[in-house]
């Protein structure tokens, strides 16, 4: 009995514990349920995403995908050439080595602009700032340089890895054969800016487009610029390539023929700056400082057609300097107003008072008017005193005594055109004729020409009506004064006019008061030659005026340059009896610097072919600096052999 109860209390315990699962093996199992929660859950995200991008972004995604493995480079249409009117090409293109970058590949790579930097000898920040100014560089092929060496493109292609998303390869720039030739009339190119983009938004341009931005270059981009190709390459992960996928070749633009002659515009270019450098040689007689000579421009004109021979602009600029993009420190220096903006187009852009030029304007209203004739008696002792300019008096450049209104216009006598001024003020106040300043808008002054080149100024007609608008917020400037239509009559006071507007004054009289549009684009030829288009005379006015008025202004005009007149001295010695020269002088009077120098005309006067104007910004007097030039464009029209020295007039 002992021994059985013994037995059971050993074998109770055992029938009393059953198995179940301790503390460790409870938190297991939790740990397990969530995993396989967690686990169920990212299966449904990860379905959930892969259903999103394949179904809903699919499109999307491919269209990304794509454009990581496709890469589209344009190719850029060669430009059509620039000749002058005989043929000779002026602006061509050539094939240049380049080096090129997608943005959107090279900031993958930070490094990418370090190397290049070293590379090419350029600055970090240049380049990234070609790659911003790009505007839109996720899309575009920005070009860094231009003209680089084959041992740069080989360098590039041979490590290519080292450079993803740059490449080098070979696209046509510009060629100015002459670099500063008729800088203003052909223009020069640079990247199209947002706000260009948008007005052209309907034209095949694009962001980081070249595009001209002054003279022909810009009023004919779209005949020049051609069809822009393109090609499209499959590249690996660093960018390069793989295959070619399809290409369009570009198709060429087409060649434009100025009406410029490249001798002709050579020979007033060399003659302008000769003369700006004898001017700085010369006092100022009222100051006894030499002449600044700031700058100076003049135009030859075919009166006939309005073809423009030469347009010359000074101080001028290099064109080549812009193939490529132009550096920022040259930009600036082109800028710097003591280089006396150069950029400027001076025979289109300089509004300055005509002076003495203008004179004929005044002499054919008074006749037109009945109120004078070319007989009319005057009495110059040097001052003008009529009526309230006995208060304030007004002086001639000289004492001319008596003298009429034909000797007045050859010896440019100020008193006889005080008289005519002062007349056509009374009459405007009796509400009699047509007040002087109608005739000058006659003769086109106060409004462009309409001539095929960027920014050409109006100049200016004053008028009451303009006074009083453009004294608005000063009343007491708002009269109209006697003294207003008085300095108008000598082409002084408010009135202002470029070189062209005064070129084409005079080929309005050389033509019998017919006005022809100036033009500077011949035609636009085709690759073959065959031409596209060409420019017709366009004739915009024709005034009324008395054939024998005209013929008595031209005999004055003529005397100008003979015995006595204001530029008698200058052409000394030229075949005045072969080849009539018509001309004016005038000296500009500008508050605050010195005279502007004038000198207009036409030759032959009997077939007039040419007009010429000159003007040399404060250069002294018409007689004295520019009527020399003027002469010495004179000869190359003619092939006349050049005189030696010529001798200046002081006339006005």
């Amino acid at each position: 009995m002992g021994l059985l109860k013994r037995v059971r209390l050993r074998v109770r315990p055992n029938e009393t514990t059953q198995y179940r699962p301790d503390a460790a093996q409870e938190n297991l199992q939790r740990r397990l349920v969530i995993l396989g929660i967690l686990i169920i859950a990212a299966f449904i995200v990860l379905l959930a995403r892969l259903w999103f991008m394949q179904i809903v972004s699919g499109d999307e995604y491919r269209k990304k995908a794509e454009g990581n493995r496709i890469r589209e480079i344009s190719l850029e249409a060669p430009r059509g050439r620039l000749l002058d009117r005989n043929g000779t090409v002026l602006v061509k293109n050539r094939n240049a080595l380049t080096i090129s970058v997608v943005p959107a590949e090279i900031n993958k790579e930070g490094k990418v602009v370090e190397r290049l930097s070293r590379l090419l000898g350029m600055g970090e920040k240049e380049i990234r700032y070609k790659i911003e100014k790009s505007q839109a560089p996720n899309r575009r092929v920005v070009l860094i340089k231009s003209d680089v060496g084959e041992d740069v493109v080989t360098y590039v292609r041979e490590h290519q890895r080292e450079f993803p998303g740059v490449i080098a390869g070979i696209r046509p720039i510009r060629e100015y054969l002459f670099n500063d030739l008729a800088a203003h009339v052909i223009g020069y190119l640079g990247e199209i800016s947002p706000e260009m983009l948008q007005e052209k938004k309907d034209k095949e341009y694009m962001a980081g487009d070249e595009i001209g931005l002054s003279g022909l270059e810009s009023i004919y981009d779209e005949e020049l610029r051609g069809e822009v190709g393109k090609y499209r390459l499959e590249v690996d992960a660093s960018g390069n390539s793989i295959r070619e996928i399809s290409r369009k070749e570009p198709r060429s633009g087409l060649n434009l023929r100025m009406t410029i002659d490249k001798d002709i515009q050579a020979l007033v270019e060399a003659t302008l700056k000769e003369q700006v450098d004898l001017a700085r040689i010369r006092y100022h007689p009222e100051t006894g400082r030499e002449y600044e000579a700031t700058g100076a421009s003049a135009v030859v004109m075919d009166p006939k057609s309005g073809e423009i021979i030469a347009m010359v602009s000074y101080p001028t600029f290099n064109l080549n300097a812009f193939v490529g993009g132009i550096s920022e420190k040259a930009w600036k220096e082109l800028n710097d107003p003591k280089n006396m903006y150069p950029l400027n187009n001076r025979a289109i852009m300089s509004e300055l008072p005509p002076a003495s030029t203008f004179k004929v304007v005044t002499a054919i209203g008074a006749i037109e008017e009945a109120t004078y004739n070319m007989n009319s008696p005057f009495d110059c002792k040097n001052v003008f005193t009529k009526g309230p300019f006995e208060d304030y008096p007004k002086h001639c450049w000289s004492t001319h005594g008596r003298i009429n209104l034909f000797n007045g216009i050859v010896h440019s006598c100020d008193i006889v055109f005080y008289e005519l001024g002062y007349t056509f003020y009374q009459r405007q106040l009796k509400g009699e004729g047509r007040p002087l300043w109608e005739y000058a808008r006659d003769f086109r002054l106060g409004t462009h020409t309409g001539i095929d080149l960027t920014s050409e100024m109006n100049g200016r007609v004053p008028s009451p009506e303009w006074k009083k608008e453009f004294n608005k917020d000063n009343p007491e400037y708002r009269v109209w004064y006697p003294g207003d239509t008085v300095n108008m009559a000598i082409g002084q006071g408010d009135i202002l006019a470029t070189p062209l507007q005064m070129a084409y004054v005079f080929a309005g009289i050389a033509n019998g008061g017919r006005f022809v549009k100036p033009h500077v684009m011949k035609d636009l030829e085709d690759s073959d030659g065959e031409v596209a288009s060409r420019s017709e005379i366009e004739t915009v006015a024709e005034l009324e005026i008395d054939a024998q008025t005209l013929a008595q202004i031209s005999d004055a005009l003529q005397e100008v340059v003979k015995g006595k007149g204001t530029a008698a001295k200058t052409f000394e010695g030229f075949p005045l009896a072969q080849i009539q020269v018509a001309g004016k002088t005038g000296t500009a009077e500008v508050v605050g610097k010195q005279p502007a120098s004038w000198f207009v005309c036409y030759a032959p006067v009997d077939d007039p072919q040419y007009v010429i104007a000159v003007v040399i910004e404060q250069g002294g007097h018409g007689g004295e600096t520019a009527a020399p030039a003027a002469r010495r464009i004179l000869e190359g029209l003619f092939n006349l052999p050049p005189a030696g020295e010529i001798q200046p007039s002081l006339g006005d």
